[in-house]
């Protein structure tokens, strides 16, 4: 019998808690309880707990030092200004001329350098592939041959 209330109280605060959830996250919280028998299972909370509470927009960073050619990136932040502390603390620890040269959300970045040269370009995309290929571009066009991709990083919900 204590148990039942146990087990009652439970499922109460679970689907008071889905009910204030998005139409989109109740697809989440659907799919976690069906795929671990339930929606008070311990898997199916943690699963709710990764996966459907995410933020819809996911925020990245890269740093670069020119003439250090020391780089430090971030990906996965909720917040603009967490992604960028990250990014210009992991590149400090190479270099002490870094600087943000690109915020980004929901998408990917690429920096492509010329290291012997000291110069650099950005590039965002919606893949890493489009960004690689747009910083490589704007680092061509710029600077001429011998652009290399130094950092690339993608972020997004």
């Amino acid at each position: 019998m204590k148990h039942q209330w146990i087990l009652v109280l439970g499922l109460g605060l679970v689907l008071a808690a889905m009910a204030q959830l998005a139409p989109a996250q109740a697809d989440c919280i659907d799919d976690c309880a069906r795929v671990y028998g339930g929606p008070v299972t311990e898997n199916a909370q943690l699963c709710m707990k990764l996966q459907c509470n995410k933020p819809t927009v996911m925020y990245g960073a890269i740093a670069y030092g020119a003439q250090s050619t020391a780089s430090g990136w971030s990906y996965g932040f909720n917040n603009a200004a967490g992604a960028n502390n990250l990014a210009l603390s992991n590149c400090r620890e190479r270099g002490n001329d870094c600087r943000i040269v690109l915020s980004f959300s929901n998408s990917c970045a690429a920096l492509a350098a010329i290291e012997s040269k000291g110069v650099f370009a950005v590039g965002q995309g919606a893949s890493r592939d489009q960004a690689q290929s747009r910083a490589m571009s704007a680092c061509a066009s710029h600077y001429g041959s011998g652009c290399e991709i130094e950092v690339w990083d993608c972020s997004g919900p």
